[in-house]
């Protein structure tokens, strides 16, 4: 079983009804669990914040869109990485001793990692670079496709928005590495040891969630806590349809 995080366990640091005690039952059942995410932290940071809403859970049972970022650094160019981060502090903490970071616009780079506008290595100075090294030839390479995001002061810029920006104004075609992106299934059931056709994935976004696990063959339960709402279902057939459809964790 593949849960998502946000909008579908928690919202914010609040554990959403029923979301604790399923996956405590799900640990108690010795089911295989993972638990997914398009968050720019890393595993560590999110298995901390599930441990303050009171279950204790190993890193390693959680699978982000900044670890499959890192790995693909990492797969694909190893340690002789040459690395821009706009981004997070998570992407540091996944690559830090393990790249060479790159800092000035006229430095060789291969590749240009862009998260939301919030990010912390996201300043408008540093876009700057990651447009001339974009521009220069670096890989311009988002965290995940979402669009927006939502945050206690309503919608916000998510990654995919920030880094189509840096691909339109240089004339490229970004990679991305979250949901619903299907290298990120893929790695995932390959680290599982499990067909991605056993899989039953639960999430609350039609599109990263209820589109990318169908699209690897897994059975799909849309939760209507988070992003998606039953009105959005009107009309909806085929990539995006839900197996199920329930209002919170507590139906399953």
């Amino acid at each position: 079983m593949l849960l998502d995080l946000d909008g579908t366990l928690y919202k914010e640091d609040t554990p959403l009804p029923g979301a604790m005690a399923l996956v405590r039952r799900l640990v108690a059942e010795g089911r295989k669990i993972a638990f997914i995410s398009n968050s720019t932290q890393s595993p560590q940071r999110v298995a901390a914040r599930v441990k303050a809403m009171g279950v204790d859970l190993s890193p390693d049972l959680f699978h982000t869109a900044s670890e499959a970022a890192a790995d693909y650094v990492l797969e694909r160019f190893g340690s002789a990485a040459r690395v821009f981060n706009c981004a997070t502090e998570g992407m540091a903490e996944l690559l830090e001793g393990r790249v060479t970071w790159v800092h000035e616009e006229h430095e060789k780079c291969d590749i240009v990692l862009a998260g939301n506008p919030q990010g912390k290595f996201a300043t408008v100075p540093r876009m700057r670079i990651a447009l001339r090294l974009i521009w220069n030839g670096a890989i311009c390479a988002g965290l995940c496709a979402d669009r927006v995001y939502p945050s206690p002061a309503g919608i916000e810029i998510g990654s995919g928005a920030m880094t189509w920006m840096f691909a339109y104004a240089a004339n490229v075609e970004p990679i991305f590495f979250g949901k619903p992106q299907r290298s990120f299934f893929e790695n995932l059931c390959r680290r599982l040891e499990v067909d991605s056709e056993r899989c039953v994935l639960v999430g609350d976004n039609l599109h990263a969630d209820i589109g990318g696990g169908k699209a690897m063959g897994m059975r799909t339960i849309l939760t209507l806590t988070g992003v998606a709402r039953r009105g959005d279902l009107v009309g909806i057939e085929g990539e995006f349809r839900p197996d199920w459809v329930v209002e919170d964790l507590r139906e399953l």
